[in-house]
C-alpha cells in the first residue's frame, strides 16, 4: 500500500505519517521538486519555517529517519513501490497536483486528507516555530498565516484535491496521544478501503442507482445479486412513458401527501419492484437484494414471493420491526449494513 497525506499547514500530516511508521511499519517516501514554488499544493510546516531551500528542509526531515527514500520524479516513485509491492509506504512531503492524480490511478493507493481549525493550526505552527529556536522576526502573524493558507487551499488547488480524498480526518485534538487514539478508531490500514467487500460494493451501487430516481419524495436504489453477480437494478419513479414524478407525473407525490397516505394515487414504482420486474422470478429466486432503504410492507411481500433469500439495507424506514418479523416468518434473512461512508458516496 501507498498512502499520501495531504492537508493545510500544521494540520497533522507528519503526525499521521509517524503513526503509520510506528504502528504498521510503513516506510517514509519523499518527493522533491525543484523550481516549482508556485505549483506546490502540499507542503509542511517545516517548509514555511525553514528559510533555506526545500532540499535543505527535506534533508532535515530525512535526518530524523534514515530509512526514508527520496524521489525527484513521480514515475520513479511508482516504479519503486511497484517493485517493492510487499512493503507499505507513506508520502506526506511537498507535492503538486499532477503527482497526486498520477498516484490515484493505482489500486493500492489511498489519499488521506487531514484538516483542523485555522486558529488551532496557527497555534501549532507557533509552537513548532518556538521549538526550533527561530528568530522571532521571522514568525508569521496570524494574518500572514491566513493569507498563506488561502493561497495554498484555493489558488494552488489543495481544497479541490482534499475533496477527492479517500479518507478525511479532522484533527481537533489537543495532544498527539488523543490524535493517535482517533487514528486507531478510524482503522486507517483496513484493506477494505482499497478493495471494498461485496456488501460495500453492492450497497455503494445501490446508492449510486438511487441517483437515477425521479420520485420527488425519496431516492431509493436497489441491486439484485446472485453468487456475487448483478442480476438487475432498480430505482423508484414513474413507469415508462409517464412523465417523471418531479415533472408532475405522480398526483400523490405532487400533492405533497404525508408518508403512508393516499398510496392508491401513487404512480411511482419502488426500486425493489423495478429490480424484481427486471429480473423475473426465475432469476430472483435464491438471490440477495441490496437496497439503500429498508423495504416497505408492499415490497416486502413481493420480495418474499419472488424467492429472494436475503435482504441487506442501509437506511431505516417506518414499520421496520414489522417488516423484519415478516421476513423472519418467511425464512428470509434481513440485516442492516452499518458501514456507509457518506463522504465517499457524495463524491460520485
Amino acid at each position: 500500500m501507498i498512502f499520501a497525506i495531504i492537508g493545510p499547514i500544521s494540520a497533522g500530516k507528519k503526525t499521521i505519517a509517524n503513526y503509520l511508521v510506528e504502528n504498521f511499519q510503513f516506510k517514509e517516501i519523499y518527493l522533491q521538486h525543484d523550481n516549482i514554488d508556485d505549483e506546490l499544493v502540499n507542503f509542511t510546516t517545516s517548509n514555511i519555517i525553514d528559510t533555506c531551500n526545500r532540499k535543505t528542509t527535506i534533508g532535515k526531515e530525512i535526518i530524523n529517519n534514515s530509512d526514508a527514500i527520496v524521489f525527484d520524479d513521480t514515475h520513479k516513485l511508482l516504479d519503486f513501490v511497484t517493485s517493492n509491492w510487499n512493503n507499505n509506504y507513506v508520502l506526506f512531503s511537498e507535492c503538486i497536483s499532477s503527482d497526486l492524480l498520477l498516484l490515484k490511478k493505482r489500486p493500492t493507493f489511498l489519499l488521506i486528507s487531514v484538516n483542523a481549525p485555522i486558529t488551532k493550526r496557527y497555534q501549532r505552527y507557533q509552537e513548532k516555530f518556538n521549538n526550533e529556536n527561530c528568530e522571532s522576526k521571522n514568525l508569521l502573524s496570524l494574518e500572514e498565516f491566513c493569507k498563506l493558507d488561502d493561497t495554498q487551499m484555493f489558488e494552488r488547488g489543495l481544497n479541490s484535491i482534499m475533496n477527492k480524498a479517500d479518507l478525511k480526518v479532522e484533527n481537533i485534538n489537543e495532544s498527539i496521544t488523543e490524535f493517535y487514539k482517533l487514528l486507531e478508531e478510524k482503522d486507517l490500514t483496513k484493506f477494505e478501503r482499497l478493495r471494498p467487500s461485496w456488501d460495500t460494493y453492492f450497497m455503494t451501487l445501490s446508492f449510486l442507482t438511487a441517483r437515477r430516481s425521479n420520485c420527488m419524495k425519496r431516492k431509493v436504489g436497489c441491486i439484485l445479486t446472485k453468487n456475487h453477480y448483478i442480476i438487475s437494478t432498480g430505482y423508484n419513479g414513474t413507469p415508462r412513458n409517464i412523465a417523471n414524478c418531479y415533472e408532475g407525473g405522480c398526483p400523490r407525490c405532487n400533492s405533497n401527501a404525508s408518508m403512508g397516505t393516499q398510496l392508491d394515487l401513487c404512480l411511482c414504482l419502488h426500486a425493489e419492484e423495478n429490480a424484481l420486474l427486471e429480473a423475473g422470478r426465475g432469476k430472483a429466486n435464491g438471490a440477495t437484494l441490496y437496497c439503500n432503504t429498508c423495504p416497505c410492507i408492499g415490497c416486502t411481500t413481493k420480495i418474499i414471493q419472488s424467492g429472494v433469500i436475503e435482504v441487506v439495507y442501509a437506511l431505516e424506514y417506518r414499520h421496520d420491526d414489522y417488516i423484519k418479523q415478516l421476513f423472519k416468518q418467511a425464512g428470509v434473512k434481513i440485516r442492516k449494513y452499518n458501514n456507509v461512508d457518506y463522504n465517499y458516496l457524495f463524491n460520485f
